[in-house]
């Protein structure tokens, strides 16, 4: 005597497999971007405390030509000096996540 099955028909597999891929195909992009954008946040983070950093060591040393390298989880940031009409600027200059160059200054005052 023949059983009965109860199991899944290919179609039924294939279907469910159909909208899996759909769903995914939605989500990875989304999530790829929103990584990307965290890892931007990040290096953006990481630059402001190196200008915080490097402005409280002007402000403590005041020396008058300060430039440097730091590299940090694979970043390079340069510190420059600009001249600005009011007060220099201390920027830091980094390469994002979408190889653009990126600065962030801010104006410095001597105590």
């Amino acid at each position: 005597m023949w059983r009965k099955d109860e199991g899944f028909t290919l179609l039924e597999v294939l279907a469910a497999l159909f909208v899996w891929v759909v769903i995914a195909s939605l989500l990875v992009p989304g999530l790829v971007r929103m990584n990307q954008e965290r890892k931007g946040f990040l290096l953006e983070q990481d630059a402001r405390f190196i200008l915080a950093m490097s402005l409280e060591e002007i402000r403590r040393e005041q020396p008058i030509n300060f430039e440097g390298k730091i590299i940090k989880k694979r970043t390079t940031y340069s510190t420059h000096m600009k001249e600005a009409s009011m007060s220099p600027l201390l920027c830091v200059a980094y390469t994002d996540f979408r190889n653009m160059k990126q600065e962030r200054c801010v104006h410095v005052f001597y105590p």
